[in-house]
């Protein structure tokens, strides 16, 4: 006999001897228990492959031509391949591990990202050419370290914590919502100094979503409208190209050649896609048409090889993500577990809603990197543990089984 058929068995041994014993007068309690599963949810891993193998193909055909400057056509391809292969090993050693061992370091993770965001600036490192002439990404070697992708994660680990401890406390301005504020604040603004408006922004859009959901007050959203709102017309009129990126949002067919010419070169990509597309390596737009079209527009080259159906089925893997990781985290008992899917789940979806978006002209270019599917190996990396804890979560699904105690009461 199995072990689930034994239980039963016992428990209904156990409720009719409960039966015999009890008076009219008298009830049964009923006591609500929890089991944790001990499988992984495998339609969330299966949809995280299938993301890994469309972006692989798609880098590869999107990236040919300009691998062609770098002396090889499959150039972009063999460096994506060799971060795939450690994003997905990556994947596995987070799935098995216990998610909980994030929470114990949130502390030395929050001093990490803050030194190495700082180390960033540091004009001696860029002159050492250990910095990228951006000031994104640290560089050793040929490899290549954006230490912003790394601070998303650390961002929802430390507020899933605080969240999950602070409780109804959050409400208190003083002690519940300013210091995680004042924590985000510090690492959104160095982000920015890079400079890198479009992750800065993801960092406070996520942060609102998460304090939304752990019950934060109105006073407190309304105090932080009012000081984010006017911080972020600041920022963009701080740069030139973001004022253009407005303005070529705006009506891309006022200037044709400068400011709405990778928005326009994007729509001709869906239009010239049609339904079926033009098949996968015979984009025509990735050829000195659309800029750099592994990257951020890589969506838009999916949707002319593959057609809308491909673009449709690509969204359709973000939408089973979504509602696959949002269940996980509604599923869970544990606050800290609860929070951390729930800013995973957010930070992934609503990063694939953001690029998109701005490949189909809904907003202003933000450069947000598609989730799984565009070139660069930090964002996948990233993506990959993110997904991992996500799927680790899901080995601890809570369900609630009643069973019945032998305790009665009389009215």
């Amino acid at each position: 006999m199995s072990k689930n058929n034994e239980f039963s068995a016992n428990n209904n041994r156990k409720d009719e001897r409960s039966c015999k014993e009890l008076e009219p007068d008298q009830h049964r309690a009923f006591i609500a228990t929890g089991r944790k599963k001990g499988e992984i949810d495998y339609v969330l891993l299966s949809v995280v492959i299938v993301l890994y193998g469309i972006g692989i193909i798609m880098v590869f055909s999107a990236g040919i031509n300009e691998g062609i400057k770098y002396g090889q056509y499959y150039y972009f391809l063999k460096r994506q391949a060799i971060w795939l292969l450690v994003s997905f090993f990556t994947l596995v050693f987070f799935i098995i591990i216990d998610y909980s061992v994030l929470e114990m370091m949130r502390k030395p993770l929050i001093w990490i990202t803050i030194i190495m965001l700082v180390l960033l600036l540091v004009p001696q490192l860029g002159r050492m050419g250990l910095v990228h002439p951006s000031r994104r990404w640290f560089k050793f070697g040929g490899i290549g370290f954006q230490p912003s992708e790394f601070a998303k994660i650390v961002l929802i680990v430390y507020l899933s914590s605080i969240l999950s401890k602070k409780g109804d406390r959050i409400n208190d301005f003083y002690r519940g919502f300013l210091p995680p504020f004042i924590i985000i604040s510090i690492i959104a603004f160095l982000i920015f100094l890079e400079p890198d408006f479009s992750t800065a922004f993801m960092l406070f859009f996520i942060a609102i979503l998460m304090f939304f959901v752990a019950g934060i007050s109105s006073v407190s959203i309304v105090s932080l409208s009012i000081v984010s709102i006017p911080a972020l017309f600041l920022m963009i009129n701080e740069k030139l190209y973001r004022k253009e990126r407005i303005a070529g949002f705006l009506n891309p067919w006022s200037d044709p050649a400068d400011k709405g010419y990778q928005i326009i070169q994007s729509f001709k990509a869906f239009a010239m896609g049609g339904v079926a597309g033009v098949g996968l390596g015979r984009s025509v737009q990735k050829m000195s048409h659309l800029p750099i079209p592994h990257t951020d527009f890589i969506y838009a080259i999916c949707a002319e090889e593959m057609g809308y159906v491909g673009a449709f089925m690509i969204l359709f893997l973000y939408m089973v993500f979504a509602y696959r990781g949002y269940r996980i985290a509604f599923q869970q008992s544990d606050r800290f577990a609860f929070f951390l899917a729930f800013g995973i789940t957010s930070l992934i979806v609503w990063g694939a809603i953001f690029n998109i978006a701005v490949v189909t002209g809904l907003l202003p270019a933000t450069g947000v990197s598609l989730p799984f599917l565009s070139y660069g190996g930090s964002s996948l990396l990233a993506n990959s543990i993110l997904a991992g804890v996500l799927i680790s979560i899901s080995k601890n699904r809570s369900v609630r089984e009643y069973e019945t105690e032998d305790l009665v009461w009389e009215q």
